[in-house]
């Protein structure tokens, strides 16, 4: 195996009053609050209404996962000629959280549904594209040992073959 070369992501935490996290990403000076809404709060036994509601780190988790998957899927259509911008590709991402025989609240599942509108020859091009980019995804492959990765893609075709509106 050739040497890797080893690149570092640097954050700092602060354990605010309970439930309440501070990051501060070093890279670009950036903020981020955690905290549990919700549910999530329910069932570390903070009553409703009794702290301010942040997103989580699991929200955190799958925005990250589904960020960097539509990205990436982005970025294997292109290679294919295929360019999507705005409207033409987005994604809804679900998290579907467990609570093991420890009770602990585990993902075991992101599942990404992607809406491409682009021109019907594209169609068998793009999903190649989504059969394969989640391998190239470096966050889902960072987590794929421990949370499946499902992703799903509604093609919206656009235009004819010559680029004309249907």
């Amino acid at each position: 195996m050739a040497d890797e070369t080893v690149h570092e992501v640097r954050v700092h935490l602060t354990r605010e009053q309970a439930p309440i996290r501070r990051a501060h990403l070093e890279m670009t000076g950036t903020d981020v609050t955690f905290g549990v809404p919700g549910w999530q709060g329910e069932h570390y036994g903070f009553p409703p209404g009794s702290v301010p509601e942040h997103p989580g780190t699991l929200d955190y988790l799958v925005a990250s996962v589904a960020g960097c998957l539509i990205g990436t899927f982005g970025g294997t259509l292109k290679a294919r000629g295929i360019t999507v911008t705005g409207d033409d590709l987005v994604a809804d991402a679900i998290g579907e959280v467990v609570v093991d025989d420890d009770n602990v609240l585990r993902l075991r599942r992101i599942i990404v549904r992607y809406t491409l509108r682009a021109a019907p020859e594209h169609r068998e091009a793009a999903e190649r594209c989504n059969a394969i980019h989640a391998h190239h995804c470096p966050n889902a492959r960072s987590v794929a040992a421990a949370i499946d990765i499902v992703t799903e893609l509604d093609y919206v075709p656009v235009g004819d073959a010559a680029g004309a509106a249907v």
